[in-house]
């Protein structure tokens, strides 16, 4: 298991405290040779424009191209908006566009979960915050969709839609109305990362809950999910830990 946390501000730092999922001390492992993970620094500001990201660059396998490709293209797409949004402020002289980035990784032999942690802010109220995850094997290459990890795919991840249904049902106030159509109408394709042995789904930000519940978390030990994960996917979880992010996961985005 290794973890990297660059450059990430207060601001970016999201709570995975997910119902007892706590960071666990790191053993050590070191990296494989098959698998690197480099820093790209970008840092810009002009009176209306403040950029400041740590942006992974991964090596030593074949997908890791695409991976970066991936991850630059998102960068891109997020650097315009800000852009863009900075040449409006200039105008009223009076606001700061922003926007900033830092990421984790989870390593589990060939199994490796790589979150981007984005946010930024373009006027309003607030600013926004979001997660980018990227799991994939540095073996067989494999960039896993949910329905990847289990045995039987969609019929597999129907169990998972069922749980977290039942969790969203302990506390319904704290999601909006139309929660459940929402949660259906995913079709079972989560967006999630992996900690250790955990198999987390998230969903972003207003997607079911209000900017106050934030980023929600729903996290399965890979021991609760050992009949519908894939054998190679859960042998590689199971006793794995999750990284340790050394008290910070008390921070939260929220806190601009």
């Amino acid at each position: 298991m290794n973890r990297v946390i660059r450059g990430i501000s207060a601001a970016i730092l999201p709570v995975l405290i997910l119902s007892g999922f706590l960071g666990c001390a790191a053993n050590g492992q070191p990296v494989s040779s098959s698998f690197g993970i480099e820093d790209k620094r970008i840092e810009e500001r002009t009176d209306h424009l403040d950029i400041d990201l740590q942006i992974p660059v991964l090596s030593g396998f074949d997908v890791a191209e695409t991976i970066n490709t991936m991850i630059d293209e998102s960068i891109s797409k997020a650097r315009k908006e800000i852009e863009d949004a900075a040449s409006l402020m200039e105008d009223d002289g009076s606001q700061l566009a922003g926007l900033h980035s830092g990421y984790l990784y989870s390593k589990s032999g060939e199994l490796v979960s790589l979150w981007l942690m984005m946010d930024n802010y373009s006027g309003g109220a607030h600013g926004l915050y979001w997660i980018e995850p990227y799991t994939f094997n540095t073996n067989t290459n494999e960039i896993y969709r949910f329905g990847d990890l289990l045995r039987d795919g969609n019929a597999s991840a129907a169990l998972v839609t069922d749980q977290i249904i039942s969790k969203i049902q302990e506390n319904p106030d704290l999601y909006f109305p139309s929660v459940v159509e929402t949660v259906e109408q995913y079709h079972n394709d989560y967006s999630f990362l992996i900690n250790g042995n955990y198999l987390v789904v998230f969903f972003q930000l207003y997607e079911i809950a209000p900017y106050a519940g934030g980023i929600q978390f729903f996290p399965f030990k890979a021991e609760e999910l050992k009949d519908i994960l894939k054998p190679e996917i859960y042998e590689a979880m199971k006793d794995s830990e999750p990284i340790d992010m050394d008290g910070t996961i008390l921070e939260y985005w929220n806190q601009n």
